[in-house]
């Protein structure tokens, strides 16, 4: 049975569209299966950084970074 689902009203800034807009358009995505995407990773990273884990960025050199979230 498919979970069923809710209808939700936000208010975005214009910048905020055009945002969720390129990340649609980008993965070839609907704006709500983008949202749910952006959703479902920062539920991943939450869960990792609670866990005490770092999330690592590599570039295309093999340079690694730590990204700090405030």
């Amino acid at each position: 049975m498919a979970n069923p689902s809710q209808r939700v009203a936000v208010n975005l800034r214009d910048a905020d569209l055009d945002r969720l807009k390129e990340v649609a358009d980008a993965n070839r995505l609907t704006r709500n299966d983008a949202i749910r995407k952006a959703l479902a990773t920062e539920a991943f990273v939450q869960r990792e950084l609670k866990a005490g884990h770092k999330i690592l960025i590599e570039d295309e050199k093999g340079n690694i970074r730590q990204v700090e979230f405030v």
